[in-house]
Order: structure tokens, then C-alpha cells, then sequence
């Protein structure tokens, strides 16, 4: 289950970040890279590297910003799929 503390928001850059399996996420669409970050707490996300991180889409130049916010939500729960199976099987 997620809690968000920010859906989808923005253009240029999309941004969201919430709570996934009791690790904070942030997820930034800017450029042509759509990515997603993790990290323990939000407080890890200042001062720490993310546990894990992954590209999630490239786009042509510019482009993410502009996503749509209801295709950030497909790409969010991507990267939140893909990293239930690195904490289920690191």
C-alpha cells in the first residue's frame, strides 16, 4: 500500500514521493529520465545515497516533464513492483 505525501504533481519536473513497504520513495520525471528513488526515511533522502534507484523511462529530449500525470502513476507503480522484488529477495 502506498502513502503518499505527494501524488503526481507538476510539469517539468513531475514529481510524487510517498511511503512503500515502510521505505520512502521519490519519483521525478524531468528531461528525457523518469526515475524512482528509495530510501529508509524521508530524512535519508537529504542526507544518503538511495538503497535503490531505477530508470523507469527515457524519453526523447524534454519530454518527461511533460508526461502525463495519470502515465506517471502506471510508471510509479512500476518502479514500486520492481522494488517489492529486490526487498523480497535481496
Amino acid at each position: 500500500m502506498i502513502k503518499w505525501i505527494n501524488k503526481p504533481y507538476g510539469y517539468c519536473p513531475v514529481q510524487a514521493e510517498g511511503y512503500f513497504l515502510n521505505h520512502y520513495f521519490y519519483f521525478r520525471a524531468r528531461w528525457e529520465f523518469v526515475e524512482i528513488e528509495f530510501y529508509k526515511s524521508e530524512e535519508d533522502f537529504w542526507n544518503t545515497d538511495p538503497i535503490k534507484e531505477y530508470l523507469l523511462l527515457t524519453t526523447e529530449e524534454y519530454a518527461a516533464g511533460a508526461l502525463s500525470h495519470r502515465k506517471c502513476y502506471f510508471l510509479i507503480v512500476k518502479g514500486l513492483v520492481k522494488f517489492s522484488y529486490y526487498i523480497l529477495f535481496k
